[in-house]
C-alpha cells in the first residue's frame, strides 16, 4: 500500500505540470487518491462488518429472552431475565473482541498488499 505522502507527492505533480487544464488537474489530482480512498473504504467496511456482527448477536439474546419470557412476568421473572440478557450480550462483546486480533491481521495484510476491494 502506499503511504499519504506518494499521494500528496503525485498531487504536487499534477498541480505542477502547466500543460493541464484546471479540471485536468483535479482529475489527475483524484486519480492520485484511488488508492488511499480505497484502503479508507476498505476498513470501514470490515469495521462495519464486524459491528454488524455484534448488533446480530446481541439482537439474538434480545429474541432469546423475549421467547422465555411470558406475556406479564413479574418483577423476579423482569429481573432475572435482565441478568440472562446481560450475561447474553456480555458473552457476545467478550467473544467480538476476540475476533479483533485476527481482522486487524487480516486488514493489514490486505492492505500490505494493496488489495484493497473489499470482501462482500
Amino acid at each position: 500500500m502506499s503511504d499519504g505522502g506518494d499521494m500528496h507527492r503525485c498531487a504536487a505533480k499534477c498541480c505542477d505540470n502547466n500543460d493541464l487544464t484546471v479540471e485536468k488537474v483535479h482529475q489527475c489530482v483524484e486519480r492520485c487518491s484511488i488508492s488511499l480512498h480505497q484502503a479508507q473504504n476498505f476498513v470501514q467496511v470490515e469495521i462495519d462488518h464486524m459491528h454488524n456482527r455484534l448488533q446480530r448477536c446481541v439482537m439474538q439474546c434480545n429474541d432469546e429472552i423475549k421467547d422465555k419470557m411470558g406475556p406479564n412476568p413479574n418483577e423476579n421473572e423482569v429481573m432475572r431475565y435482565t441478568q440472562m440478557f446481560e450475561k447474553c450480550t456480555v458473552k457476545c462483546v467478550d467473544t467480538h473482541i476476540d475476533l479483533i486480533p485476527n481482522l486487524l491481521a487480516r486488514m493489514k495484510q490486505v492492505l500490505a498488499q494493496g488489495k484493497q476491494q473489499a470482501p462482500m
